[in-house]
């Protein structure tokens, strides 16, 4: 009975790591894999395909390829938020699902894949 006392809080406390990773900001130095989770900070070099998010703890490329090859239209010196979540590999890159800028608008660079679906469907704060 104690190992399955074990598991259901060991369960819950993921659960709670998981939930949290979506509903807070997570400082940029501290952005690790897997869970999806919220960045904030600054635009410092808007490029084709993203752009460079910066905040107190550092920097961090964000991939952001609109449909259609569309522009953001984030400026540098923007302040902005951003959901989603690490890229696997050597590089530091941040992938973008979706931007939230200060004015409210929220621009959706892609469709997530399923379970990830719900930001998009609520508002994403």
């Amino acid at each position: 009975m104690r190992s399955r006392a074990t598991l259901r809080l060991a369960a819950w406390a993921l659960l709670a790591a998981l939930a949290s990773g979506c509903t807070t900001t997570t400082p940029i130095s501290r952005v690790a894999l897997p869970p999806v989770t919220t960045i904030e900070g600054v635009v410092t070099q808007p490029v084709d395909g993203g752009f460079t998010l910066t905040d107190d703890t550092g920097s961090i490329f964000v991939r952001a390829r609109l449909p259609g090859g569309a522009a953001s239209g984030l400026p540098a010196g923007e302040r902005v938020k951003v959901y989603g979540n690490l890229q696997g590999g050597h590089e530091r890159i941040f992938d973008g699902y979706v931007i939230r800028r200060a004015n409210g608008e929220q621009i959706v660079v892609t469709k997530p894949t399923p379970h990830f679906g719900f930001v998009i469907q609520g508002e994403f704060r």
